[in-house]
C-alpha cells in the first residue's frame, strides 16, 4: 500500500439534515444531526485509509476544544497527525445543511487559523512518502512546498486539488503529476463544457494528468499524450442521500487505483464508481474496499463505526443494490452482527446504510423503520413493536485486529496474533 501525505485543511463539520431546504427567515426542525471530520484533504485521507493506505495529515490544527475533537477524529480514523502544526485559535468549522429531498448540501464555513506554510512543511521529509497530495490554498506557500517536494522526490507522484480560483494560482501548474479540478473552478474560468476546459488546461500543465469531476455528468480525463479528453459517465443513482465529500471521495479513489498500478482511465472509472457509492449513503464510513482484489471478504473496519453505531454491510464488501443484508453493530469495544430482517414479517429494518439507530428511553436501540419496532444492540431482543419478545437473527463475526469478517471468511492463513472471535449473542 502507498504511504500518502495530504497537505491541506481539516475542519469540524456540523451537519443538519432537513426534509426540504428551509425558506429564509423560518424556523426548522432538523431530521437528524451529526458532527464529523471534514476538510477536503482530511476527507480524502479518511477514504484512502479504508483501503489500507498509511496516511498522514500536514496542516494546521487549533488548540481549542473543537481542534482537539478534530485531532481525536483523525486518530480514530487512522490518520497520522505528527506533522500537523498546533496553534492557538478557533478550529475551522463548516455548518452544512443537507436537503434530504435532493441530497444537495449548502455550506457556511468559518475559519480563524493561519495556513500551513513552508516553514512547517520543512519539518518533514517528502521522500518518505509514496504519494504527496496538496490542496491549492495559500498559493505562494503551496508553490514553495510543491517546489521543495519536486526537488526531493524521485518517482513519487505529486497531485494537486484545485477546487476554487485563488490569487497567484497559475504559478502551481508546472509542479504536479496529477491535477484534480472541480466543476465550480471550470465554471469560474468561463467554461460550461468539460472537454473545452481540459483542452485549455492542457496548455497550463502539459506534463500532468488532468482530472475534472462533473457531478452527475461523471468525470473527465486529459492525458499528456492524447489530444482529446476521455469521459467516464456517471451511472444513475436512484436516490442521492448525501453529496458531502463526493469530490474528495473521487480524488481518493483515483489515488488508490493509481497506487495499485491501474491505468489513468481505469483509475478514473474506479473513482467515479466509488463516488457513486458515496452519494447513496450518509458520511464516509464503510466506503472501502470496493475492489474485490483489496480484501474481498472484509465487511468493515472498527474505525468505520462510531463508539455506538450500526451500519448496513454487504458480504464481499460490495453493494449490490437493495438494502444491505447484514447490520454490523458496535457498542463500545464489542462488535456483533444481525440479519437486516425484522422478525415481524421479513422486511428490512432499513433500506439505508446508516439509518438503524434511535434513542428510546435514554438508550440507543436498533429500529425497524417499517413497524417502529425496537431491538437491543447486544442481544437483538425486540423491546417494543409487533414482534416484541422475538430476536433478530444473529450472524457470527471474527475480528482480525480492527478488521471485521464473517466468522467463516476471516483470513486465518496470515492473520496477525490479535485475531479473536466475536460472538454475536452473549446471554
Amino acid at each position: 500500500m502507498a504511504n500518502v501525505l495530504g497537505v491541506g485543511i481539516a475542519t469540524l463539520d456540523i451537519i443538519n439534515e432537513l426534509d426540504h431546504y428551509p425558506a429564509e427567515d423560518s424556523e426548522q426542525r432538523a431530521v437528524a444531526q451529526r458532527v464529523e471530520l471534514g476538510g477536503n484533504v482530511a476527507n480524502s485521507l479518511r477514504v484512502l485509509r479504508q483501503f489500507g493506505h498509511p496516511v498522514e495529515f500536514a496542516g494546521v490544527l487549533a488548540e481549542d476544544a473543537d481542534g482537539r475533537r478534530i485531532a481525536d477524529l483523525m486518530d480514530r480514523y487512522g490518520i497520522e497527525t505528527r506533522h500537523a502544526r498546533r496553534v492557538e485559535g478557533h478550529a475551522p468549522t463548516s455548518y452544512i445543511t443537507v436537503n434530504r429531498a435532493t441530497g444537495s448540501r449548502t455550506i457556511v464555513h468559518w475559519r480563524d487559523l493561519p495556513e500551513f506554510d513552508l516553514g512547517a512543511f520543512m519539518a518533514l521529509d517528502p521522500s518518505e512518502y509514496d504519494w504527496l497530495h496538496f490542496e491549492a490554498r495559500a498559493c505562494d506557500e503551496t508553490a514553495a512546498m510543491l517546489a521543495l517536494s519536486r526537488a526531493r522526490v524521485t518517482d513519487q507522484p505529486i497531485s494537486l486539488e484545485v477546487e476554487k480560483d485563488r490569487p497567484d494560482l497559475d504559478q502551481l501548474w508546472s509542479f504536479p503529476d496529477v491535477i484534480f479540478f472541480s466543476r465550480a473552478f471550470a465554471h469560474g474560468r468561463g467554461f460550461e463544457e468539460p472537454a473545452a476546459f481540459l483542452r485549455e488546461a492542457r496548455g497550463w500543465a502539459p506534463q500532468a494528468i488532468l482530472v475534472l469531476g462533473w457531478g452527475s455528468g461523471g468525470a473527465w480525463l486529459s492525458r499528456p499524450d492524447e489530444t482529446e479528453p476521455a469521459h467516464v459517465p456517471a451511472r444513475p443513482v436512484d436516490t442521492v442521500i448525501d453529496s458531502i465529500a463526493a469530490g474528495d471521495t473521487l480524488i481518493a479513489g483515483f489515488i488508490h487505483a493509481r497506487a495499485r498500478g491501474m491505468g489513468s482511465l481505469e483509475s478514473l472509472e474506479f473513482a467515479v464508481r466509488l463516488a457513486e457509492r458515496k452519494l447513496m449513503q450518509a458520511g464516509l464510513a464503510g466506503l472501502g474496499p470496493n475492489d474485490p482484489a483489496d480484501d474481498p471478504d472484509l465487511l468493515c473496519r472498527l474505525e468505520d463505526l462510531e463508539p455506538i453505531d450500526a451500519i448496513g454491510v454487504w458480504p464481499q464488501g460490495r453493494a449490490s443494490g437493495g438494502p444491505a443484508p447484514l447490520i454490523v453493530v458496535r457498542h463500545g469495544e464489542r462488535v456483533c452482527a444481525w440479519r437486516n430482517v425484522c422478525p415481524h414479517n421479513g422486511s428490512p429494518l432499513s433500506r439505508e446504510r446508516h439509518d438503524f439507530l434511535e434513542t428510546r428511553q435514554g438508550e440507543r436501540q436498533l429500529r425497524c423503520n417499517v413497524h417502529q419496532a425496537f431491538f437491543q444492540l447486544d442481544d437483538g431482543l425486540c423491546t417494543a413493536g409487533p414482534c416484541e419478545g422475538q430476536r433478530l437473527e444473529a450472524v457470527a463475526l471474527e475480528r482480525v485486529d480492527n478488521r471485521i469478517y464473517l466468522a467463516d471468511r476471516a483470513p486465518h492463513g496470515n492473520a496477525p496474533p490479535a485475531t479473536h472471535r466475536e460472538g454475536s449473542v452473549q446471554r
